[in-house]
């Protein structure tokens, strides 16, 4: 039996640069208002660039803000993730509860990795995708070490 921790220790620090570049995006256009000129043509004038900024700025907060809260389910319940015999065991977060979820590595049909959002996808037999996310784990090596561990 193998386990792999899947909670993150520091959600906050993880999610700094999308919280300062989200609070930036609608600090900025409010404090120094501009518009976007092509040459000399007006394209967008101060007030929708700033409003465009600010709806950027407030997606990547909502973003930020849902994986720290993730994070901090995980952690509360001191999330694992289980490997034994060819069964894996892991947290599913559901309405803002933390269920336990099962699968058969036999039942796997296709692996994963997305390097640019970190994640891990497993597709199963049936159809459903499960997504493992590199920040809850401890770190990459670990989740390589995971994903071998499931191709075998």
């Amino acid at each position: 039996m193998t386990t792999f921790n899947y909670s993150s220790k520091s959600s906050v620090k993880e999610n700094l640069t999308e919280i300062l570049i989200g609070a930036a995006l609608i600090i900025v256009p409010i404090v120094y208002p501009f518009g976007i000129r092509i040459g000399a043509t007006r394209i967008l004038g101060p007030l929708p660039t700033a409003i465009l900024l600010a709806i950027a700025g407030l997606f990547l907060l909502y973003k930020a803000w849902k994986k720290i809260r993730q994070a901090r389910l995980l952690s509360s319940k001191g999330c694992v993730i289980t490997v034994d015999n060819g069964r894996v065991t892991y947290p599913i977060i559901k309405k803002g509860t933390v269920d336990m979820g099962t699968f058969k590595v036999s039942d796997m049909t296709d692996l994963k990795y997305n390097q640019d959002d970190g994640i891990l996808i497993v597709t199963l037999a049936d159809g459903n995708t499960i997504k493992f996310d590199v920040d809850f784990f401890d770190s990459l090596t670990k989740l390589k070490e995971f994903s071998e561990l499931i191709q075998k």
